[in-house]
């Protein structure tokens, strides 16, 4: 029963975490060659593959936005149903950049041998005869990406979520000048190359290291839910009434345009009059009375269970159970 209950705590802290969303940065070349540009559309769509089968991170398209933009314009200007159409500000906004940039990419070649008449004996002042223009190519091929992790809205590189990568691969090379400017992933000759194995194993150390990172909410998301809470309290910052006491079921004038919803708190409060001895009311204090949970709740009103004991009267006061009634001001 208690591991049940530890499973059950801990699935549902993970069903309550939101997962950041992160946006991959075309890949940039440090004194790559002319084919640069297409290198960083094929590099960045590899990283997207890969952050994709990730449950840390939702990775929103950041390569392909022209072709999406192009689906939009096919509904502005009338060629999908309305209905159907995808309407301009319905995309998503990214928490976090993934940046990359390729510092090394390529080959060091190693040739042993050479031209004369054998093979030099170590150790001998011979040469093996019958061997002439002996060599030995080998190609050991190194890809090298430097990366980070950047917070889209303040710029501040997270901690832990940045480093240098390494592939090296001994094997044959690939020729760019036959290549046609495809995309990595997609040419076989590319991933099948010593250059293309080398460029997965960088990838996969980045991966790998990426998965072990614990991804809160970037700043942009965090801003947004501050911003929505202190909206929400704006609108409850409001005194309403018990308007009707239907047994235990108590209605109040307070309801969705005042920000409230099922489940929130509201405390009742048995408003007193403080007057001066010309009669006057002066003040009006606040003495707490009881509290309900909100079941129902309508544009302009709601209602919740009783479930104290003390009596609760038609007209007397209520307020979010967050606020101190005292500091909310007339209206």
């Amino acid at each position: 029963m208690l591991l049940a209950l530890a499973l059950n705590v801990t699935s549902a802290n993970a069903a309550e975490k939101k997962v950041p969303t992160i946006v991959v940065a075309k890949t940039q070349g440090d004194r790559i060659s002319h084919w640069q540009p297409a290198m960083g559309d094929g590099l960045a769509q590899m990283i997207i593959t890969e952050l994709n089968k990730l449950d840390n991170v939702k990775v929103l398209e950041s390569v392909a936005l022209e072709d999406l933009r192009e689906e939009r314009r096919l509904g502005e200007n009338g060629e999908v149903a309305v209905g159907e159409a995808v309407k301009k500000g319905q995309w998503k906004g990214a928490d976090y950049m993934f940046k990359s940039v390729v510092t090394r990419f390529g080959a060091k070649e190693s040739n042993y041998g050479g031209s004369g008449g054998g093979i030099p004996i170590p150790g001998a002042r011979r040469i093996l005869p019958g061997f002439g223009g002996f060599s030995v190519n080998k190609s050991e091929h190194e890809v090298q990406i430097d990366w980070r992790i950047v917070d889209n809205a303040s710029r501040e590189v997270l901690k832990g979520a940045s480093g240098s990568a390494v592939g090296v691969e001994k094997g044959g090379g690939f020729n760019f000048g036959t290549w046609g400017g495809g995309g990595f992933s997609n040419n076989r000759e590319f991933m099948d190359s010593a250059l293309g194995k080398a460029t997965v194993k960088a990838i996969t150390e980045i991966i790998e290291t990426v998965k072990k990172i614990d991804l809160a909410s970037g700043a942009r998301s965090v801003n947004a839910e501050a911003e929505a809470k202190s909206a929400t309290l704006a609108l409850r910052n409001v005194r309403g009434a018990v308007e009707l006491v239907d047994g235990k079921d108590i209605w109040v004038s307070l309801g969705s345009k005042n920000g409230f919803s099922k489940g929130d708190k509201v405390k009742i409060y048995q408003p007193i009059e403080k007057k001066n001895q010309q009669g006057k009311v002066v003040l009006t204090t606040f003495k707490e009375a009881g509290e309900i949970v909100l079941t129902k709740v309508q544009k302009d009103k709601s209602m919740g269970a009783y479930s104290g004991t003390a009596g609760i009267g038609e007209g007397w006061a209520a307020a979010d159970a967050a606020i101190d009634i005292d500091t909310i001001e007339d209206k």
